[in-house]
């Protein structure tokens, strides 16, 4: 990690997790003059090292020894030689705080409470470890946790030789939390010296505080986690009551801590922890479930901060950004999350998260029904690692058996994309299967749909089928609905199963926008679905092929205005072509694009647009001459038909055009082919349904 500091302009400084170029003598920190014995910035080009924590400093704080002003952080004292500071009277001569009104100079370590610089984890008992003790309820009358000073009772860490007890909660509350309380800056957790809490006003006796370094804003641990924010008994709520204007009984204008949103009424606080609401966010449900979210429920959340982990920012039906000072509803198994108001619009309360309702639609754990497309021949154990080794599949008259040695040619029958390992493959016949695709369950409930989804092959596993999603044909593996005419090839699904999509082609995660989801309902029954958004605007063009007609189904970035239509989002990482020996690789941007042009078909190619190239041969061609006219559609497949005395066969035509059976034109794509070399008979496959009553 690399970052530009103030104190150190000529070069960059880098973090390092251990000094080890100069462990024969003492490193010291050119901020606080402390030694440096573990994580630290340091200048690779001169003799320069800073403290994390040092080198982490806010440039600006507030501090009530000095009230008037703020106090700016300097890399050196102001004034000539060294300054004095104001609340210790020793010498500053390297960072300081200063005021250039008063002339008030603060130290660094004067400036943060005692084990600001020293403590480098929550608490200081370093002596011997902390034994975990789930069960014991009693501990010996007095006995108090040295952290809360609360008895102790309940799960607990503690150490007997130095008759140290920790909660099992306060051993883990977290270093550093955001709260209502002071909304600005993070709080950080620091041992104690006698302070008062600024949220109650009372003298803190816990031995540790939440602390803000910029503000010296302090909030004791029983504020910080009230019995309404943090409590093993979820029955403990908040308690709401009205909040008047005293002086005129006007309304009051805030921003409501449960949804996020500004409120201008009369407002309901919680009189634990001094959360503002409106009234009808006080019967917010606690959990929801909603039909564009692929896990089983969704859950709300006053700290944000608290619950998720990821850096998701943005809500995952409007896709606009979410204010993590507020409350909002998350999904506890990955990092969804969503606007209160959004989710209560598209969601309904849940109270389970099992069994059938009454409609027939299936939630079970986590988001599928449990209905496997394969059942396991033989497997073997390696160590703690299952290995199922043989299958039998849903749709195959063959076992499929694990492989892991890949030709560069093979393509998977399910997704039809290049094969990737390990796979499953059937040693009588040339089938594959990734083993993506083999774990895709038979039944499947999909956020976007109304109806179960079923696992089946294109046209009985034979022939091409037409994605209503990415509008191109396949032969492969789809899902299907039995109520609509509903069809995507998995290749699609596995693209949009879940909330967001990250593409090698743009930085940001791509989202599926509400207003497009409704197209996929079943109840809607327009297939294929309209070209128009919502408001009646014609949809933008896709940022990779700069077409709009190509895929009616649209990705669209949070962040910025980048589009991607679901054709040009599944386009395969690598091809191959028979004009070069060398895999064909996609690329979104070629700075040295001097002659864009294609190599194949020789007309012109938008350097701005999207291509395969060959970096070792300098070949660059259009995905659709790349890839071909069907890339989804896996050619021969020898079958037998009744009516016909040859097997047939499914080819592409790409040159000596045969004149098609039925109505005489040339087969210039695909098309059914008699295998039979004596025998010239040809249809275009588009026309192989009408076989039994022309033959």
């Amino acid at each position: 990690m690399e970052v530009e500091h103030f104190s150190h302009p000529d070069h960059p400084l880098i973090l390092i997790n251990q000094v080890l170029e100069y462990s024969c003598e003492l490193v010291i920190c050119s901020g606080c003059v402390g030694p440096i014995w573990g994580t630290c910035y340091s200048c690779t080009s001169c003799y320069f090292f800073l403290h994390k924590t040092c080198a982490e400093l806010p440039r600006e704080i507030k501090r009530r020894l000095h009230r008037r002003h703020p106090l700016h952080l300097l890399a050196k004292p102001p004034y000539q030689g060294h300054c004095i500071c104001d609340r210790c009277d020793k010498t500053c001569n390297n960072f300081v705080y200063h005021c250039s009104f008063c002339k008030f100079d603060l130290d660094i370590k004067c400036a943060f409470p005692p084990g600001f610089f020293e403590v480098d984890s929550q608490f200081a008992h370093k002596d011997h470890p902390l034994i975990l003790n789930e069960e014991q309820e009693y501990h010996g009358e007095g006995v108090k946790c040295s952290v809360c000073k609360e008895p102790m009772s309940g799960p607990s860490y503690s150490c007997t030789p130095c008759n140290f007890f920790l909660h099992k909660k306060c051993a883990e509350l977290p270093p550093e939390i955001k709260r209502h309380s002071h909304p600005e800056h993070p709080l950080r957790l620091l041992p104690n010296e006698d302070v008062i809490c600024d949220f109650c006003n009372e003298t803190c006796y816990e031995s540790f505080v939440y602390f803000c370094f910029v503000c010296e804003f302090n909030l004791h641990i029983k504020c910080a986690f009230p019995p309404c924010v943090y409590a093993a008994d979820q029955d403990q709520r908040h308690r709401f009551r009205r909040l008047l204007n005293p002086l005129s009984f006007k309304s009051i204008s805030f921003t409501c801590n449960a949804c996020g949103t500004d409120g201008d009424g009369s407002p309901f606080m919680c009189t634990l922890c001094h959360l503002v609401v409106h009234e009808e966010c006080i019967s917010l449900p606690g959990t929801l479930k909603t039909a564009l979210h692929h896990h089983p429920q969704i859950i709300h959340t006053y700290q944000h901060q608290q619950c998720i982990e990821s850096i998701n920012k943005y809500c995952g039906i409007c896709l606009r950004e979410v204010d993590s000072n507020y409350g909002v509803y998350y999904c506890p198994d990955c990092d969804f999350v969503a606007h209160v108001n959004c989710s209560r619009e598209y969601g309904d309360s849940a109270t389970d998260t099992g069994g059938e309702n009454e409609e027939g639609q299936c939630v079970t754990v986590g988001d599928q029904l449990m209905e496997p497309s394969f059942r396991v021949v033989r497997e073997i154990k390696h160590g703690e690692e299952r290995i199922i080794e043989e299958i039998e599949y849903f749709s195959h008259k063959h076992n499929l058996i694990l492989n892991d040695k890949v030709d560069d040619d093979l393509k998977c029958d399910g997704c039809v994309l290049p094969i990737s390992t390990p796979f499953y493959s059937c040693v009588s016949c040339n089938f594959f299967l990734d083993k993506s695709c083999i774990e895709l369950p038979r039944r499947k409930k999909w956020q976007y749909h109304e109806n179960k989804l079923i696992l089946s092959w294109s046209l009985g596993e034979h022939y091409p089928d037409y994605c209503y999603v990415c509008n191109q044909n396949f032969r492969g593996l789809m899902y299907t609905c039995d109520m609509c005419r509903l069809r995507i090839d998995v290749r699609c699904f596995k693209s949009i199963l879940k909330d967001s999509f990250k593409h090698g082609g743009h930085e940001h995660p791509l989202y599926l926008p509400a207003d497009r989801k409704d197209i996929l309902r079943c109840s809607s029954r327009v297939w294929p679905p309209p070209l128009l958004a919502p408001d009646g605007e014609i949809i933008p063009h896709c940022s990779g092929c700069c077409v709009s007609e190509e895929s009616k189904v649209f990705l669209k970035c949070a962040v910025c205005d980048f589009k991607l239509g679901m054709k040009c989002a599944t386009l395969p990482y690598k091809a191959r072509h028979e004009y070069d020996d060398h895999p064909l690789f996609l690329t979104y941007i070629n700075e040295n694009d001097y002659q864009p042009s294609c190599i194949i078909c020789e007309k012109y190619r938008d350097p701005k647009l999207w291509f395969y190239r060959c970096e070792e041969c300098d070949f660059d061609a259009h995905p659709e001459c790349a890839l071909g006219k069907c890339p989804y559609v896996k050619l021969g497949g020898v079958h037998t038909y009744p009516k016909h005395p040859h097997p047939l066969a499914l080819v592409d035509k790409t040159e000596d055009y045969a004149a098609c059976d039925t109505c005489g034109e040339p087969c210039d794509d695909l098309a059914v082919e008699c295998t039979d070399p004596n025998c010239s008979f040809i249809v275009h496959w588009k026309r192989w349904q009408c076989f039994d009553s022309l033959l």
